[in-house]
């Protein structure tokens, strides 16, 4: 009896261990499956007929998913279909690059040399792409799944499957280094099945836009969700990241529960209008952000990226692109290393050819008042020039405008009125058209020294008078007895329109006199004046001269 109750022992725990097996094969199996969206047509007959191993699965199929009628299946309804139950072809699945810049290269399997990579280069599982620095790849995969390779990034095509009739697209991504920005269609006919792989975690999909970076020379690995959900596993954890939070996973542990991405930046006042490199990039500070990215590109989804770069200060400083209109892209990066949600500006860049540099007049400097002259470099890609010249500093109205100046000066053909005055230039070539304007410059056109009107002679002194200057405005008054005011008899500042001078000896003298502006600033001397005073003449007969 008591051998009958060991032996029946025996056998219960044999099937049990069998029972436990089973049912931890049936996980496993189960946990490696795709979501099949029935279509109008479809039965569990036909749908293993094209896309499983066996018919002997209709069974289990109906099972597992609890169908009551395997010949009616509403449209629309979700079948679970392990992994393991499906047909696998690996010899016909390729990708293709849609997008490329700057630098960047394949290595095939077993290859001893890299390739450059090419727009519509058909790229096979296996194959190593590598990105330079400021070099970038958007590759699409047969499901239409995109996948954009950032500079500095190696990435390995470990794995691109097709399960059964094109039923599911299963791509593995092995990231070596860098960032990978991945679209993945939850609209798509066809099954999907992506994940991106690193020493640290593994990053799963089915329908999303998600972000996968390497950080601390792969240590670890952050992953950002912006639509959809990403599992995110690592040590034998997983946890559920949802679209708007991010998580991080180190080597030997597992992911850090999600946080909440930092919201986009604020970029209402960042200019929309550029006209020199390196482009000065100004943004308002995002609270809780260590850092910034910015993206550069020619197109609103950021498929042909130009320009990436990260600093931890502001403004940004980057970004030698050519002419033409763009898209900004700027987020914050937390102290996790996680990156925020994205704030997205259109700009353009007008830099080329570069404006000429300004030789004279210089800020500030006056010009001659009968003839102006205008005088710059020559600019090696310039076919001509433009120079506009004006009162106003926003040169909303103009006193002056050339837009076809062959040389690198300008001698104005007609005097302008004495103040204040602003001018810039241009340069135009062939090539680019017309560059930026070069930086306002600001000169002054003096009010001249004024001409004698009268002078009144007494017993002791002589009065010369000129007219009345305008509010504000003084003058200096100079008499001497050399033309060249070496030797100076009078000299005298007075904000009166005359000057007195004693009455000197008989012989020639000579004098002059130029307007001070309110601000201090003197114009030039107006032409000296010659006066003859006779030797040894009667006071009454000088009268009246």
């Amino acid at each position: 009896m008591k051998l009958l109750l060991i032996k029946g022992r025996s056998i219960f725990n044999c099937r049990l261990l069998i029972l436990i097996g089973l049912l931890l094969l049936s996980v496993s199996v189960i946990a490696e499956e795709w979501t099949y969206t029935v279509r109008s047509g479809d039965n569990l007959w036909n749908v293993t007929e094209r896309h499983l191993t066996s018919m002997k699965y209709v069974q289990r199929l109906q099972q597992l998913n609890r169908i009551q009628d395997p010949y009616s299946i509403p449209p629309g309804s979700k079948l679970r279909i392990p992994i393991a139950w499906t047909r696998q072809n690996e010899g016909d699945v390729y990708a293709h690059v849609v997008a490329v810049h700057g630098i960047v290269t394949v290595r095939r399997e077993n290859a001893t040399k890299d390739l450059a990579v090419t727009q519509d280069m058909r790229l096979s599982q296996g194959d190593e792409i590598r990105c330079e620095n400021d070099a970038f790849v958007t590759v699409q995969f047969a499901d239409g799944s995109r996948m954009r390779v950032q500079d500095n990034s190696h990435v390995r095509l470990s794995q691109m499957k097709v399960f059964g009739d094109f039923g599911l697209v299963d791509t593995l991504i092995e990231l070596r280094q860098g960032r990978t920005e991945n679209a993945v269609s939850p609209e798509s006919d066809v099954g999907t099945r992506f994940r991106i792989k690193t020493p640290s975690a593994i990053s799963s999909v089915r329908g999303t836009d998600f972000r996968v970076g390497m950080l601390e020379e792969g240590v670890s690995t952050s992953s950002e969700v912006l639509e959809g959900v990403v599992q995110v596993s690592g040590e034998n954890r997983a946890v559920r990241v949802p679209a708007g939070f991010g998580s991080v996973t180190t080597v030997g542990a597992p992911p850090l529960p999600p946080v909440t991405l930092l919201p986009a930046p604020d970029l209402s006042e960042t200019p929309t209008y550029y006209e020199s490199l390196p482009l000065i990039i100004t943004l308002s500070p995002l609270p809780g952000a260590e850092a910034y990215r910015a993206q550069i590109a020619i197109d609103h989804e950021f498929e042909n990226l130009w320009a990436d770069f990260v600093t931890a200060s502001l403004p940004f400083r980057d970004g030698d692109i050519p002419d033409g209109n763009y898209w900004l892209r700027i987020r914050g990066i937390d102290d996790l290393g996680i990156e925020g949600q994205d704030a997205v500006v259109a700009f353009s860049l007008n830099a080329r050819p570069e404006p000429p540099f300004v030789t004279a007049p210089l800020p500030g400097a006056a010009v001659d008042i009968d003839s102006p002259e205008f005088h710059w470099a020559t600019q090696s890609e310039a076919s001509h020039y433009v120079i506009q010249i004006s009162q106003e500093e926003d040169f909303s109205s103009l006193a002056f405008f050339n837009p076809s100046i062959k040389n690198n000066y300008l001698k104005l053909p007609r005097p302008l009125e004495p103040g204040h005055y602003f001018w810039q230039v241009v340069s135009v070539s062939a090539s680019e058209g017309a560059g930026p304007f070069s930086d306002v410059m600001s000169f002054r056109v003096p009010f001249p020294g004024p001409a004698l009107e009268k002078t009144k002679f007494d017993k002791t002194k002589m009065t010369f008078a000129w007219r009345a200057g305008a509010e504000g405005q003084g003058f200096h008054f100079q008499f001497a007895s050399d033309k060249a005011f070496n030797n100076l008899i009078h000299d005298q500042h007075t904000a009166a329109s005359q000057a007195s001078v004693p009455l000197p000896d008989g012989g020639s003298y000579y004098l002059r006199v130029k307007t001070i502006e309110s601000d201090g600033f003197e114009g030039p001397w107006g032409p000296p004046q010659l006066i003859d005073i006779p030797y040894n003449i009667p006071y009454w007969l000088r009268i009246g001269r």
